[in-house]
């Protein structure tokens, strides 16, 4: 069965309630995938959506989108999803990769995607340091490269690291990104480093940053019934790491609200293991204070 995660932020910033539908890890491939896409459409009220966010992992393999059927099968699905809604999506690590002929993950054509996406209507693709400003909210990414978690000279323990995070943060970012008189909403794909980064400053890297998105974690493979009792924590990170810290849930600093979005597609070959999990999606109301 599938599981809505459900957030409310109380702001200033909104004139009125604003709901956004977050889905990530969407892992489509020429063969999987679309049933779990699906089952979010009849779980969601799209009438009731004013946005839609994708932080990454749209595909497993991006040069499946040479194949033309299976790019416009793809567009077509995530239009029936989203139903003309203001969309805003981000790169994940899946979206930068393909398989080699042994079998590796190596850099895949990214540009594919993004040109995918582009041609659906109302979707836009922000890349790193871009800004979108819809109403009062504002958007902007932070997507790490392919080397960033796939550095074939780093150990697997050794990647996806605060400190490669923050060398690519600081090539497209700045103080004057976000205003203090809008929503700012920040896509990042993979949460742990953003989140230690911004505990040791002692707040959000980005300033002016009032909600985090990200996925990545897969919730770190926790079924959905045991999500509550693990607070942030998961059993396994992506990159074999034994409970990781930030996996899942919705992890507070300061003024922002860092959600870790769990997965459409969990990936895991067993349909028994997959009914434990089923799809995940996040409805973030904002709701106006006074």
């Amino acid at each position: 069965m599938g599981k809505i995660r459900n957030l409310t932020i109380y702001s200033k910033k909104t004139p009125s309630d604003i709901r956004l539908l977050v889905i990530s890890d969407i892992h489509r491939s020429k063969t999987k995938g679309k049933e779990n896409l699906m089952m979010v459409k009849k779980l969601i009220d799209i009438d009731e959506i004013d946005s839609v966010i994708i932080p990454g992992d749209i595909v497993n393999d991006v040069n499946d989108l040479e194949d033309k059927d299976f790019r416009s099968s793809l567009q077509e699905e995530l239009l029936s999803i989203t139903n003309y809604k203001p969309t805003f999506a981000s790169l994940g690590n899946h979206d930068q990769m393909t398989h080699a002929k042994n079998g590796e993950w190596v850099l895949g054509k990214t540009q594919l995607l993004k040109e995918t996406i582009q041609e659906i209507p109302n979707f836009h693709f922000i890349d790193n340091g871009e800004s979108y400003e819809l109403g009062c909210l504002n958007f902007s990414a932070c997507s790490p490269d392919f080397t960033y978690y796939e550095d074939k000279d780093k150990k697997r323990s050794e990647r996806e690291n605060p400190e490669d995070y923050q060398r690519i943060f600081n090539q497209t970012f700045d103080g004057n990104l976000f205003s203090e008189d809008t929503f700012n909403v920040l896509l990042t794909h993979e949460p742990q480093s953003i989140i230690r980064l911004s505990k040791e400053k002692g707040s959000c890297i980005q300033p002016n940053t009032d909600l985090v998105i990200s996925g990545h974690m897969h919730n770190g493979l926790l079924p959905n019934f045991m999500q509550s009792f693990m607070v942030n924590r998961g059993l396994i990170s992506p990159q074999m790491q034994l409970l990781p810290e930030y996996a899942q849930g919705i992890y507070q600093l300061n003024d922002t609200t860092f959600l870790i979005n769990g997965p459409i597609n969990t990936r895991v070959e067993s349909p028994f293991i997959n009914s434990l999990y089923g799809p995940n999606a996040s409805v973030v109301t904002l709701k106006k204070t006074r």
